[in-house]
């Protein structure tokens, strides 16, 4: 900054320091990059917008994606214009990326939830990385051992780090979804094996290796197929989805009764529809091992080079999971995992111990962190309880 712009910056800040005291309302500020971003957010944002103290407001990357998120979280929400965000003034800003935020001018407190473990793309390390965590009040973490190697390696300070676990998770732990009602939601036979395939985005990954032949392997083993990509793979621009239309890829894989293509911002719902899972390597993986069902690996060769995945990642899902390298064998894969369930519970318990903190208490955790930049005391809990049912979020979001 010019000095000589310094002191107006300074008595600038005053005006809007004093204004966040006087005033009623807190505003927040949420950036939502993809739906994915939405789901992970949710169970926070939507317990904050309970309270008549606050207003949540949201900001997407890109135009025209309003409508698809908010679908697939299944509310209405309230936009901020990106034209308007620099000079809009905010009291708390809230995303599970760090990456891209927009430019905000008169934002007093940041907070940032991490959305994901499967330490891709350096992000157990990403000391080389332009990322800006130093302009983050508060990073919440979703497992210790994360939050310990950003604390070595003097990336996020200890005054900013917090231990929250993983928010969007707690209803799966709690039970709260009806496995066999959402396999009739998705149009599914409710009483026949379900496996969900759930790969990464990337030209690497087992969707563009074998992605039709895996659905269909499962198929002719008798299952019912999830199909669930990362909401990467949507997106046009080629580093995410090869400059492949996997909408109309998928589209075409999909059967009544038999196959759907699942894409709804939360894909909590969708696991504990699934007696099995099939990945490659990412979150959504990991937690699985939540509900302890059977796990399967498809081998993608040149996924961990290409999408940088911390090599100590790649043997923990492993250690949990069946691994296969062949598409025509995985219909019988499933078929023995599902008749021995508990081969490798164990190991699924420690993983799931390993990477959740303490989950199904980590919504209320959040809430404290948001409460706290928010200079707010917490409602009650008698008081923070919805007066409506709960939003049951779209579990399919894809336009065909």
């Amino acid at each position: 900054m010019k000095l000589w712009r310094r002191p107006f910056r300074l008595a600038f800040d005053a005006v809007d320091r004093t204004l966040a005291r006087v005033s009623r309302t807190r505003r927040v500020l949420v950036h939502v990059r993809t739906t994915m971003h939405a789901g992970i957010l949710e169970p926070v944002m939507r317990a904050l917008a309970r309270d008549a103290r606050v207003q949540v407001r949201y900001i997407g990357e890109r135009a025209g994606s309003e409508a698809e998120i908010e679908a697939s979280i299944g509310r209405r929400l309230e936009w901020l214009p990106p034209d308007r965000a620099a000079w809009t003034r905010i009291d708390l800003f809230v995303s599970a990326d760090p990456w891209g935020p927009p430019v905000l001018r008169r934002c007093r407190r940041r907070l940032n939830f991490f959305h994901g473990v499967a330490g891709k793309y350096d992000l157990d390390n990403p000391s080389a990385l332009p990322i800006g965590f130093e302009e983050y009040d508060r990073v919440a973490f979703i497992n210790a051992d994360r939050m310990r190697r950003y604390l070595a390696n003097g990336i996020v300070s200890p005054a900013a780090a917090v231990l929250v676990g993983f928010p969007k998770a707690d209803a799966l732990v709690h039970g709260d979804y009806d496995g066999p009602a959402i396999r009739r939601e998705l149009g599914l036979d409710a009483e026949r094996r379900t496996a969900i395939y759930a790969p990464t985005w990337s030209p690497a990954s087992s969707l563009h290796l074998a992605g039709e032949d895996i659905v269909q392997s499962l198929v002719d083993a008798g299952w019912n197929v999830i199909v669930r990509p990362h909401a990467r793979s949507f997106d046009p621009d080629p580093q995410y989805s090869g400059g492949i239309d996997w909408r109309s890829r998928l589209g075409a894989v999909e059967r009544p009764g038999r196959v759907v293509v699942a894409t709804g911002a939360d894909a909590s719902p969708l696991l504990a529809a699934s007696d099995l899972m099939v990945t490659d390597h990412s979150t959504i993986g990991f937690e699985f091992c939540l509900v302890n069902r059977p796990l399967i690996v498809f081998d993608a060769p040149d996924l961990p080079r290409v999408a940088r995945i911390n090599p100590e990642r790649v043997a923990l899902l492993r250690s949990a999971a069946r691994v296969v390298d062949r598409a025509a064998a995985l219909g019988a894969a499933a078929d023995e995992e599902a008749a021995d369930p508990m081969r490798l519970a164990p190991a699924r318990q420690a993983v799931a111990r390993s990477l959740f903190h303490d989950p199904g208490g980590a919504t209320a955790r959040a809430l404290a962190v948001a409460y706290e930049l928010l200079r707010l005391d917490p409602l009650p809990a008698a008081s923070s309880q919805p007066v409506v049912e709960r939003p049951r979020p779209a579990l399919v979001t894809t336009a065909r």
